[in-house]
């Protein structure tokens, strides 16, 4: 399918979202927390709604708090945490889903799409081939990509007409997404029948595309990720997308269980090492980590947690970063990402084409190539330099 109209969809605007009051604290550029602490934990409106924080629950790790988000406070919601331990890039994956009762309104977020590919190509795995919740194929044009997708998703509705496509180049900033240097942002509008009421809707997505260095050739890791859509009654949305966008903006992750999983697929990275020394082909290796792992996963998640109380300083002190190992400062490199030690997170990724990482507690960042560069200076907040994680 070639979809060649790029006029009529009117996406997000990503200028309005990052002007949006934060959810979780202060108004991230215009209202300083120390001087209007009330203004700080004011309740957040937008477009008329009143927005209430919801819990993303990681049955896995004992129903723990993974992620925080805002939604309109009469919309109802749905949320699951998947771990595929095989998968060392994205080992925790998760959905979430925000509806409004009275109509077709809705917020999706969906799981990632990632494939691979090789080049050469030993024809050692077909084409289509799923392991790990990876798919070996071949990468395609991005719209098309996201089309697919979203004919696959919305197969049981009828009359699906694809509308329009939109390249957005800031939404991956926006989302606070990185998956890849050579990576994109993008939109995809269609319209189909749902109840037997027309309606629209908008998918967004982040399209990456890595090639990393594997023997003599090289892989292709390549997908969709943030990937997330948002339906309305037609000619509605455009009126709504206000309160998508806030939707959006709205996710946090637990710091606690945001340290879980760092420290999960460190030990998954070692291990998945382990498997690729013993059969020199990287999709073996993740297939036998995921067999091994499906048969001891409470086993090994206790010995993570484990490691963690160990981890934790005398006296009563905040939890130590876990330590990194070769393999972890590796798959930063090979990404392109330096990791940080973040007050807020506990650690967060940022390019490394860039050496200076500056946080102001509230998710937000700055990062610099100049070291002089100091955004206390001339921004609202209480900025700070975030060091490499050790």
């Amino acid at each position: 399918m070639i979809i060649t109209e790029k006029r009529v969809l009117t996406p997000c605007s990503f200028a309005l979202l990052a002007s949006l009051p934060g959810l979780f604290g202060a108004t991230e550029q215009t209202v300083d927390a120390r001087s209007s602490p009330a203004a700080a934990h004011a309740p957040l409106i937008v477009g008329g709604e009143r927005f209430t924080v919801r819990s993303v629950l990681d049955h896995k790790l004992n129903d723990a708090v993974a992620f925080r988000f805002g939604a309109p406070e009469k919309w109802r919601d749905s949320s699951q945490v998947f771990w595929e331990f095989g998968n060392i890039n994205m080992p925790a994956t998760w959905t979430v889903t925000a509806e409004n009762p009275s109509d077709e309104e809705a917020f999706f977020m969906f799981e990632p799409q990632q494939f691979v590919a090789l080049q050469p190509d030993k024809g050692m795995y077909p084409e289509g081939y799923t392991a790990c919740k990876v798919t070996k194929l071949r990468p395609g044009p991005p719209v098309q990509v996201l089309a697919r997708f979203i004919k696959r998703t919305r197969a049981q509705v009828s009359n699906l007409k694809f509308v329009g496509s939109k390249d957005l180049p800031d939404l991956p900033k926006s989302m606070g997404a990185y998956y890849a240097s050579n990576q994109r942002g993008l939109a995809v509008k269609v319209t189909y029948d749902l109840n037997n009421k027309p309606v629209e809707e908008e998918f967004y997505a982040v399209y990456y595309q890595e090639n990393i260095p594997a023997g003599r050739g090289y892989q292709i890791n390549w997908g969709l990720g943030t990937l997330h859509s948002f339906r309305a009654p037609l000619g509605s949305l455009d009126r709504r997308r206000e309160v998508f966008c806030a939707i959006a903006k709205s996710f946090r992750g637990d710091p606690q269980w945001n340290q879980r999983a760092i420290t999960i697929k460190q030990r998954l990275i070692a291990l998945w090492q382990q498997n690729l020394k013993a059969t020199y082909d990287s999709i073996a290796a993740a297939g036998r980590l995921s067999k091994q792992m499906a048969a001891n996963s409470d086993a090994f998640l206790a010995s993570v947690d484990r490691g963690l109380v160990a981890a934790r300083n005398p006296g009563g002190a905040a939890p130590a970063s876990a330590q990194r190992t070769a393999a972890d400062k590796q798959d930063d490199y090979i990404r392109g990402v330096d990791t940080v030690e973040d007050p807020t997170y506990g650690t967060s990724q940022h390019s490394l084409t860039e050496q200076y990482h500056w946080t102001d507690g509230y998710g937000n960042y700055r990062n610099s190539n100049d070291a002089n560069y100091d955004p206390n200076k001339h921004e609202i907040g209480d900025w700070q330099l975030m060091p490499l994680a050790r």
